[in-house]
């Protein structure tokens, strides 16, 4: 077996899908899935009862055999986030990692945003074209619904919404027993629960086309021809399948699309809410695909790998995410285009003194983006609001502890030194407390360098010298405010670094 090939599971409210692909071609050798119901212990009790646990252990246990059958040692095991909304989540994870060896791994929305973002990027036949147009991604699972807009080809912004449709069958299983027409209600409820998401969309954005995926669409399955991965229909073709299924028996949905009885109960709120996002959204084009989560973690494993069979930039849809952060709460281009730049390129020019990678990179340039963002809260103490706008919002594509770093990074770039050794931050462990102080003492840098909020400095050279880090810089006017504001905010840099960082330049005539 090459190493190339990788194993691949995912823990859904359904199912337990599992894959290994070969990531120099994203051929899948074996595909398949399991039924576990974890999605309706969750939902109806908050928990994973010990019969579900039981169903999960042996499914995994029937998965790894058949990875170690091939000759896979490399499985990368994740629970759906609706997986860890159960109250005993982690109990559950550590049962299984000791009953089965298999560590579950945890997903923020983010990262599942991002890896269904990958999916369609490495799968979606010719997505470029298609997102030309404005498009709307919808990934429905039995516990959410994420929305992707896409615009002029690249990616917008994404949205969670607690709109599964075995969750809004639970929430509204009583209602829907005792009133006449309980088709009307849960419309009026899905279109509150969407109101938000509408809002967000720009005003002169039109968005024809909408991207149907994930592990709640059974019914719509069927209309996808044998040995396709997707089928494109108009919007007067999904009103008759609308009207069809609205009207439908259970008896006639399951002879005519081969369903469960858990997946009849999930066919009106699934139709309905792709319905009336559709008409919301005044869209032409559906396309509805089989692409899920775990396609996402193939294509981006493909991808980190440097295989050929991928060409894209994983890297780019979180930065993006980033910008459109720092748009919606109207930062200032320009002090952060400048702050990015200059950021980054300390880090190029200091990597021996830091010592840090790509990923670390990434963190910085997205902390130098959003930095300023609670600004739009209040000016005043806007460090601290920017901290909590950063957590409280969705960054495609980092981890829980990423996000984090990112926070408490845009938090203590300002004059508001931390400790030292950021031994506050007890949630986060030593090393990563250390990535965050490094990271924080070159934005700090970047960001005295425009104190003036003129970006003066038109040229930066990065002297690394034996007693001190030496900035020498080009400027169009005099950079007295900037050295002024640099010997302040530097003095973390010197703590962090060990040598202190000194401001030489000269005016442009």
């Amino acid at each position: 077996m090459a190493v190339s090939e990788r194993g691949f599971v995912v823990i859904g409210a359904q199912f337990v899908f599992f894959s290994i692909t070969d990531l120099r071609t994203l051929k899948e050798v074996e595909r398949g899935s399991y039924p576990v119901a974890t999605g309706e212990d969750i939902y109806a009790t908050h928990e994973i009862e010990p019969e579900t646990v039981d169903q999960l252990v042996v499914a995994l246990q029937t998965i790894d055999r058949l990875m170690k059958d091939y000759g896979v040692r490399d499985v990368q095991v994740v629970g759906s986030h609706s997986f860890f909304e159960a109250e005993n989540a982690q109990f559950i994870r550590d049962q299984l990692q000791s009953r089965t060896g298999l560590v579950v791994s945890t997903l923020t929305l983010s990262e599942e945003s991002f890896y269904r973002t990958q999916a369609v990027l490495g799968k979606f036949p010719n997505f470029n074209q298609v997102t030309k147009d404005g498009t709307v991604l919808i990934d429905i699972s039995s516990g959410s619904a994420e929305l992707t807009a896409f615009a002029d080809g690249d990616f917008g912004f994404s949205r969670n919404l607690s709109l599964g449709p075995l969750r809004v069958f639970e929430v509204m299983a009583d209602l829907q027993r005792t009133v006449p027409n309980p088709v009307e209600v849960m419309r009026d409820f899905i279109d509150s629960r969407l109101a938000d998401f509408m809002r967000l969309l720009p005003k002169n954005q039109h968005y024809p086309h909408v991207i149907l995926m994930g592990s709640a669409l059974s019914v719509f399955s069927a209309l996808i021809p044998t040995g396709a991965d997707t089928v494109e229909i108009d919007r007067d073709g999904f009103k008759l399948l609308y009207q069809e299924i609205t009207h439908a028996s259970d008896q006639y949905l399951s002879e005519q699309y081969d369903l469960t009885p858990t997946e009849i109960a999930q066919v009106l709120p699934t139709v309905l809410l792709v319905y009336r996002l559709i008409k919301s959204l005044n869209s032409d084009e559906i396309w509805i695909s089989d692409l899920k989560l775990l396609d996402g973690l193939e294509v981006n494993a493909a991808s980190e790998s440097g295989s050929k069979a991928v060409n894209i930039d994983s890297d780019h849809e979180i930065l993006i995410s980033a910008r459109n952060l720092a748009e919606r709460y109207m930062v200032d281009p320009k002090h952060r285009d400048f702050t990015v730049k200059y950021a980054l390129q300390l880090f190029d020019r200091l990597k021996k003194l830091h010592g840090l990678g790509k990923r670390e990179r990434l963190l910085l340039e997205i902390a130098a983006t959003v930095t300023d963002v609670g600004a739009y809260v209040d000016t005043h103490k806007h460090y601290e609001h920017s901290d909590y706008i950063i957590q409280a919002s969705e960054l495609i594509g980092l981890t829980a502890a990423e996000q984090r770093m990112v926070a408490t990074i845009a938090r203590y770039h300002s004059s508001d030194t931390p400790q030292t050794d950021l031994s506050d931050l007890t949630e986060l462990n030593a090393n990563r407390r250390l990535v965050i102080a490094k990271l924080t003492a070159l934005l700090r840098v970047a960001d005295a360098l425009d104190a003036s909020r003129q970006q003066k400095i038109e040229k930066l050279r990065v002297s690394l010298q034996k007693d001190r880090v030496l900035l020498t810089v080009t400027a169009s006017d005099d950079v007295e405010l900037e050295r002024w504001s640099l010997r302040t905010k530097g003095a973390f840099f010197a703590a962090v670094y060990g040598l202190p960082i000194e401001l030489k330049g000269k005016t442009r005539l």
